[in-house]
């Protein structure tokens, strides 16, 4: 069984060792200045569950793209910068989204479901 790690890890477009985030995430910034809105920075400890992350990561991600205007189901326009170890993996937002629901077993639907519950709380 594939975990969540493994999951997410293998959405990433790049992965940048941590010394370098900050040149790299300039540069995306630079590169995309059209279709990169914001660059959403977790981090995701050793011993952290999937239960976890699912109950304190994504509700504030979905928050957060509402409050910067942006479509809190989709994701477009964001990249997840997510933190582990020594390196940090770029997901695009809709591919992180995507991971949850294939993780959660949802359909679209479902999921936004799941996000207006979230705005709501």
């Amino acid at each position: 069984m594939v975990s969540y790690r493994e999951m997410l890890f293998s959405r990433a477009f790049k992965i940048v060792p941590g010394i370098e985030f900050n040149q790299v995430s300039q540069e995306l910034r630079d590169e995309n200045p059209k279709t990169l809105f914001s660059i959403y920075e977790m981090v995701l400890q050793e011993n952290q569950s999937w239960d976890d992350m699912k109950e304190r990561v994504y509700p504030n991600l979905v928050k957060y793209l509402k409050y910067k205007g942006m479509q809190p189901e989709s994701g477009v326009g964001l990249v997840v910068s997510l933190f582990f170890n020594d390196h940090f993996y770029l997901i695009e937002g809709p591919d992180f989204l995507q991971t949850f629901c294939e993780i959660e077993g949802l359909d679209r639907l479902t999921f936004t479901s799941q996000v207006l519950k979230w705005l709501s709380n």
